[in-house]
Order: C-alpha cells, then sequence, then structure tokens
C-alpha cells in the first residue's frame, strides 16, 4: 500500500461488500449491531488536508523544516488514524443489512477482483480470551483467508475489529500485502463515555518518512476528546541527512468539538527508545534544535528564529490548524485545565516499531 494512498484505500475496502449478489442464504438468529464502533476526533486536531504521511511539509517554501510545519502533519497523522476507525460504520451497515435479511452466511463475487467472499456470523465465541456475543468474518473463499473479524458485546457496547485489506480487495490493495488494521472500541470506561485504540502495521513506507507501523487512543468525554498516540517513521530524514534507525511521532492532545480548539505535546524520539517517558529529551524543540547543531554552526539566535514556533504545547484550531506554541502563550479560550497534558502518555517507541497485529483465535 503506498502511504499516500491510505486513506482513500481503506474507505474503498469497506465498499466492496455493496457490489455483489446473494448466494445460498441461511436463516439464523437476530444479531444486535452497535450503532457506532469508534470516537470523532474534533478537526481542531484531526485533518487529512493538514500534512502528509512523511511529516515534511515545508509551507513556506524555503526547504527548511520547522516547528509549525510539523506539528500540521502530526494533525494529518491523527486523521489516519481516525478515518481507519470510520471504516466500521460500513460494516455495520452491511451488518445490519443481513440482519434485517435474517442471514448468518452471505456469500458474493466481488466486482472489484472478481474473487468469492463470504461473510459468516456467529454466536457465542471465545477469541483472545474474552468472550463476545457475536462475532462477524468476511473470508477471501478460494484461498479461505480472513479480510475482516469482528467481535463485540452489546450494552455496553465494547468489541474489536480487524480488517486486512487485501483479503478484501486484491486489486485495490495489490501494494497492501501485509497491512492490516485493527479499532479497539469501548462504552465501558469509567473515565470517558467511550474509548477507541486504532493500531495500523505492516504498511510498506516508500517516500522519506513515510509510516509503517501506528498506534492511537482517543477518549470522549463530554465534547472533550483526548488522544495519545505514536506513529513509526522508519526511514524518516528531518535535517541530519546521517541519522538512521527512524524515529516516533509521539503524542499526546486533546481536543474541544464545541469550542473547535486543540492542544498537542509532540515528542521525536528513536524508534528504539524503550521508555515512554520522552518529553524532556526528545520534545520537538530538542530534537530540531539537535539535529541543526549536527549539520551546521549557527548562531544560537538565528536557531531560535527557525525554533520560534517549535515549542510545547501546540495550539490549534479547526480554521487555521496550528496556531502557536509555547508554555505561557496560549490564545485566548485555552484554559489551564484544558491545555494540561500530563496526565496522559504515550506508548513506547519500541513497541510501535515493533508493533504486529493478527487475528483472534
Amino acid at each position: 500500500m503506498k502511504n499516500s494512498k491510505l486513506y482513500l484505500t481503506i474507505i474503498l475496502v469497506s465498499l466492496v461488500v455493496f457490489s455483489c449478489k446473494v448466494d445460498e442464504p441461511i436463516k439464523d438468529q437476530s444479531v444486535v449491531f452497535p450503532e457506532t464502533f469508534r470516537v470523532d476526533i474534533p478537526p481542531s486536531i484531526s485533518s487529512l488536508e493538514a500534512g502528509s504521511l512523511s511529516g515534511r511539509v515545508e509551507g513556506d517554501g524555503d526547504g527548511i523544516i520547522e516547528g509549525n510545519e510539523i506539528y500540521q502533519s502530526l494533525r494529518y497523522f491523527i486523521a489516519v488514524g481516525e478515518k481507519s476507525a470510520e471504516i466500521l460504520e460500513f460494516v455495520l451497515v452491511v451488518g445490519r443489512t443481513l440482519e434485517q435479511l435474517n442471514l448468518s452466511t452471505y456469500s458474493f463475487t466481488s466486482d472489484d477482483d472478481g474473487r468469492e467472499k463470504r461473510i459468516d456470523i456467529n454466536h457465542d465465541v471465545n477469541k483472545g480470551g474474552v468472550n463476545y456475543q457475536y462475532e462477524m468474518l468476511m473470508y477471501d473463499v478460494l484461498d479461505n483467508n480472513l479480510g475482516l473479524q469482528l467481535l463485540w458485546n452489546t450494552n455496553p457496547v465494547s468489541g474489536i475489529a480487524i480488517l486486512k485489506p487485501y483479503n478484501i480487495d486484491r486489486i485495490k490493495n495489490i501494494d497492501a500485502t501485509t497491512a492490516i488494521i485493527q479499532i479497539e472500541y469501548s462504552e465501558e470506561s469509567v473515565d470517558y463515555d467511550a474509548t477507541m485504540v486504532v493500531s495500523i502495521a505492516g504498511l510498506l513506507p516508500v517516500n522519506n518518512g513515510d509510516i509503517d507501523n501506528m498506534k492511537m487512543f482517543a477518549g470522549k468525554k463530554g465534547n472533550i476528546v483526548d488522544v495519545r498516540g505514536n506513529s513509526n517513521h522508519p526511514n524518516v530524514i528531518i535535517i541530519d541527512p546521517t541519522f538512521t534507525g527512524g524515529r516516533n511521532y509521539a503524542f499526546v492532545g486533546r481536543g474541544d468539538d464545541v469550542n473547535n480548539i486543540g492542544v498537542v505535546n509532540l515528542a521525536l524520539p528513536p524508534s528504539s527508545v524503550t521508555t515512554n517517558d520522552i518529553f524532556v529529551d526528545y520534545n520537538l524543540y530538542n530534537v530540531l534544535q539537535g539535529e541543526i547543531n549536527t549539520v551546521a554552526n549557527l548562531d544560537q539566535l538565528i536557531i531560535d528564529a527557525i525554533l520560534i514556533e517549535a515549542h510545547s504545547p501546540a495550539y490549534f484550531n479547526n480554521t487555521v490548524g496550528f496556531i502557536t506554541s509555547g508554555v505561557g502563550n496560549a490564545p485566548t479560550g485555552f484554559s489551564n485545565e484544558f491545555i494540561d497534558l500530563s496526565g496522559l502518555s504515550t506508548y513506547v517507541p519500541n513497541d510501535i516499531k515493533n508493533l504486529s497485529i493478527d487475528f483472534l483465535n
């Protein structure tokens, strides 16, 4: 899968189930499908128009990666995680259709890749050591390989969905043979109205800075959404051309859906780091300053001017995205409580570097 086409691909993946014909329906008892399986993230901190998967948006054309440009790109990484979860909206529509038809098995030939697919719905299963009321599976029949596994409970809703795009559509996803997506959703948390964890593994980086793996948590309470996560970029070169080994874009943040604002702390640790205590040594300012000092002998005043918008936290709205950054520099409308992200932590970078996902047995 070419990473620049990831969003388009994950949406097209789910549409295949609408272009098919029914074969040999089997009657079954009714299934209760959840109304939703994701958390909406405010556009102040989540936008597909904010950058690219390489994180290298040189917005002012000067060829220098600056803090404001990296902060804008971070909104894109968050959006990739959010939009991946939207696949389940299509899956739930299909499931409700099967429920209305009282079907537990649904076979069809895909109009997209011409291969036979099958959807099965099971009741009362134990997968991964957890009991679930319902399971929905989608197979590529010829190879009997899973493309989708959706497991869930109701009242309250909680569950997990795992998708392998290649086994859903082998034409659109010819470059995605190893890509796999997992969405965990729950309405059981005592701290949030709803939570989700989106994990993506096995992407094939093409360009400098592209993602191969990522993991992101989102928790919604009223109109406030907390986010935290890491995206791994195995080939990224920010400033120093000698840097190797990859970096995580590791972030914690918060968005307000009513006031249309957001706040984020960002660190850029090497992918090999084995702790999530990273916001001192690897905050955006320190990393960029260190790379500048590696490649050039600049006066500190010049470095400070280049990195004037590389401080933490960064402030956003849903009109322009990134506004400004720095402690004590919060725009009007950002309360101290809102910008206090001390209770949030990222994942361990090395864990995301080595992230793997598989279907549950």
